[in-house]
């Protein structure tokens, strides 16, 4: 008993928390930044095919989504711990084997999915993250709002209302709130550190050579 009750608690000093937490912050805006260069680079390629100028562009597109995917790879394995492995990719003598090698090598297209899978991803973690850490640190300042209208510092008597009913008009109100707070940062944070490892299991099932 006493131990489960150590991890439970313990989630909020542990250094893998944070790094978790992190990792879900960054999906956002390396989502965005992912969709809006590969969609960008390949509109622009598929456009300009025809040309001398748009075959180039598609490659070097491609070239930067396999970037993106190793580095998630990356991220994975220092954030998270998960560790996406890797076999190095048959090397063909030439440039057109080595552009070869790159079409036909299956982990350039699985990066695309993922790449592109990050916008939606990112956002659901943003989130996600964001609505739960609201809520419980929403109720642990409620409970100290009203403790700082009841000695002065904030004029007014504070009052959480919902259809004109003041749920929260005392101390024990107050105090119920803030441990409610409390309960739920903890949860939330375990729910948080299982929905980023979810996150990278999910990245060593696309990305992991085999």
């Amino acid at each position: 008993m006493t131990t489960k009750l150590s991890r439970f608690f313990g989630v909020i000093a542990q250094s893998r928390t944070y790094l978790s937490l992190l990792y879900l912050l960054l999906s956002f805006p390396l989502g965005i930044f992912y969709f809006v260069l590969i969609v960008t680079g390949l509109s622009v390629g598929f456009g300009l095919v025809f040309t001398l100028i748009g075959i180039p562009i598609l490659f070097v597109t491609l070239l930067l989504w396999r970037v993106f995917a190793s580095f998630e790879c990356l991220l994975s394995k220092i954030m998270l711990g998960i560790d996406v492995g890797s076999v190095p990719m048959e090397q063909k003598d030439g440039l057109w084997g080595k552009i070869k090698n790159y079409l036909t090598d299956s982990y350039t297209w699985k990066g695309l999915v993922y790449v592109l899978l990050k916008f939606p991803i990112g956002i659901f973690s943003f989130v996600v993250l964001t609505t739960l850490l609201s809520v419980s640190f929403g109720l642990i300042a409620t409970s100290v709002l009203y403790h700082l209208s009841e000695i002065g510092i904030l004029n007014g008597p504070f009052c959480i209302e919902v259809n004109n009913i003041c749920f929260i008009n005392s101390y024990l109100g107050a105090i119920v709130v803030g441990v409610v707070g409390m309960l739920l940062l903890f949860v939330f944070l375990h729910a948080l550190n299982g929905l980023a490892r979810v996150l990278g299991l999910l990245t060593k099932a696309m990305l992991e050579r085999k």
